[in-house]
């Protein structure tokens, strides 16, 4: 018998070693794609770029170091983000090995999705572009503003740090109002297929219907308008990334007042995404503050609460037809009421 445990103890110390590795490995090939990304950056782009509207011109210089750093830092967010979960929650229960070693059928779809494209890293120089038009556009507005009435918000006498925590506040805010609209009848079908997620993992936070539209413009427009600067508006964009990767991953802690008050936990977020829709969901907001203040904050989930939605979806790699429906949903919605 005791020979028997020994084996059997030897065994799994064997698989969780190769686990291990194949972790590292993972990071070593990840770190790859970088490096290649980097090289495209820094070879087949321009490092100066000009961007034309409303009448004005703005020219971007230093191209290559802006992505670059982008690329770094969001980047980095991902692997980050499954070590320390890893960490917290143990090796078994991580996302990390889930993906690895046997992966849900939504998993699969979370990254077949993050693979196609709608992860951070391979969809980045789309979201820099939109950035780019945001602060072009949010600035022509804030120069009309400030003509017509001589007022304008000017908050880089501050530092850095107090400059990034009021425009990440000013982000959730307008970020809660974007969300809520997500979940109005005519939003919901594109912003379902997030929520068609029926386990979380680290990259469920990249399970975007690729037609969603309304929160990145939507919300980097007005910080343009409020006078964030372009360095800012990148941090507060990855500081979004970051949280946005953990609330969606296998921790399971409320994190006490922090997750209270200031930034939303794993366990309010996946009280958002419940399957049991008798009571209106609720939790909308990256900061609690605005679900307290605007009547959407429900308390604190179970952690074995089922996650999901009424409208049935394949899961796995071929993630097309689900697609295809739920953006025929979207436009058909305007004319055909649903009621999932």
């Amino acid at each position: 018998m005791a020979l028997a445990e020994t084996s059997m103890t030897l065994e799994g110390d064997r698989r969780s070693i190769l686990g291990r590795a194949a972790i590292v490995m993972g990071l070593l090939v990840y770190a790859g794609l970088l490096a290649g990304a980097w090289w495209a950056v820094v070879n087949l782009l321009p490092d100066q770029v000009s961007l034309h509207a409303f009448g004005k011109t703005k020219v971007v210089g230093d191209v290559h170091n802006r992505i670059v750093t982008g690329i770094g830092l969001v980047a980095a967010i991902l692997p980050a983000a499954l070590w320390i979960e890893c960490l917290v929650v143990g090796w078994r229960r991580s996302s990390a090995r889930a993906l690895i070693f046997g992966p849900t059928m939504s998993m699969r779809t979370d990254l077949a999705v993050l693979v196609l494209g709608q992860g951070q890293v391979l969809d980045l120089v789309g979201k820099a572009m939109m950035l780019g038009l945001s602060m072009i556009s949010g600035a022509a507005i804030r120069d009309w503003i400030q003509a017509r009435t001589g007022f304008a918000v000017d908050l880089t006498a501050l530092p850095f740090a107090a400059q990034l925590v009021i425009y990440f506040y000013v982000y959730t805010f307008f970020d809660y109002w974007t969300h809520r609209l997500d979940h109005s009848r005519f939003f919901w079908p594109l912003h379902r297929y997030h929520h068609s997620a029926e386990d979380f993992c680290v990259v469920t936070s990249a399970r975007q219907h690729p037609a969603a539209f309304s929160a990145f413009f939507v919300i980097n427009l007005p910080l343009a308008i409020l006078g964030a600067t372009p360095s800012v508006m990148i941090f507060v964009s990855v500081l979004v990334t970051a949280v946005g990767f953990l609330i969606h991953s296998q921790l399971t802690s409320d994190w006490g007042w922090v997750g209270r008050w200031l930034i939303q936990s794993p366990l309010h977020h996946r009280l958002h995404h419940k399957l049991d829709m008798t009571e209106p969901t609720g939790h909308f907001a990256m900061a609690p503050i605005w679900d307290r203040l605007f009547g959407t904050w429900r308390g604190t989930a179970d952690p074995a609460l089922v996650i999901g939605v009424a409208q049935p979806y394949r899961h796995g790699f071929w993630i097309v037809p689900d697609l295809l429906r739920d953006y025929w949903h979207f436009w058909s919605g305007f004319v055909i009421r649903r009621t999932n």
